[in-house]
């Protein structure tokens, strides 16, 4: 909202400039009104004061799907579908507090995981970092302020017992917290802040051979 008052309704000072005072009237009608969230699909209405922290968390702020050529932008949970069909992206669905056991091809560098539970979405990038892969998740959201809901995540990968060994190996490290991205389609490793590093011998060979895979157990976990 907009206020414009001329200069003989604020009144004059030596000089010919002018001086500001407060308008109470428009402040009050500010303060008692209610504003609606700007983003297509959300219907919320918000005190002026509240206005921004809610559109810095709002389920309903526009991601860009930044494959290459593709300007389409949405909403995560509407992002999620055309990724699905119109890329071709992998999808399972995730429950918050719970493992999810998943064989992921190192070949496929982005997968989405979708969360019933408050509509949220993320992706499982993959790519080489040098001699080593990588692996990470990300949040597919607008990046805000810290009154959006915060995620952390356990991303243990895992290998077969070795020849003559008992027991596999695991690697495990925990993302204190999830990192948030609004354009999915350009994420890699090498540009991410925190990755999980798996070694060669971690990989096990795909059903045709001639690729390889990484034994991931992701857990996610909604903290506020």
């Amino acid at each position: 909202m907009t206020c414009i008052i001329t200069q003989s309704e604020h009144g004059r000072k030596g000089g010919g400039g002018t001086f500001d005072t407060r308008n109470m009237v428009v402040e009050h009608i500010i303060s008692v009104s209610k504003f609606k969230c700007p983003f297509s699909g959300c219907h919320g209405f918000f005190p002026f004061g509240d206005l921004r922290a809610h559109r810095e968390a709002c389920q309903h702020a526009p991601c860009f799907c930044a494959e290459p050529g593709c300007a389409f932008a949405a909403p995560p949970a509407t992002l999620l579908p055309h990724l699905v069909l119109d890329h071709l992206w992998p999808a399972r669905p995730v429950v918050y507090g719970q493992v999810l056991r998943l064989r992921a091809p190192v070949s496929v560098p982005r997968r989405l995981l979708h969360a019933k539970h408050d509509g949220g979405v993320f992706v499982v990038a993959i790519g080489a970092l040098g001699a080593v892969t990588a692996v990470s998740v990300v949040c597919v959201r607008k990046v805000g302020g810290p009154s959006q809901p915060r995620y952390t995540a356990e991303l243990p990968a895992s290998r077969p017992p070795l020849p003559g060994a008992a027991a596999g190996c695991t690697i495990w490290m925990p993302m204190e917290t999830v990192t948030s991205s609004d354009r999915p389609g350009e994420l890699a490793v090498d540009n991410l802040p925190w990755v999980m590093t798996v070694p060669s011998t971690y990989l096990l060979a795909n059903v045709d051979g001639a690729s390889k895979e990484v034994y991931l157990k992701i857990q996610i976990k909604k903290i506020s």
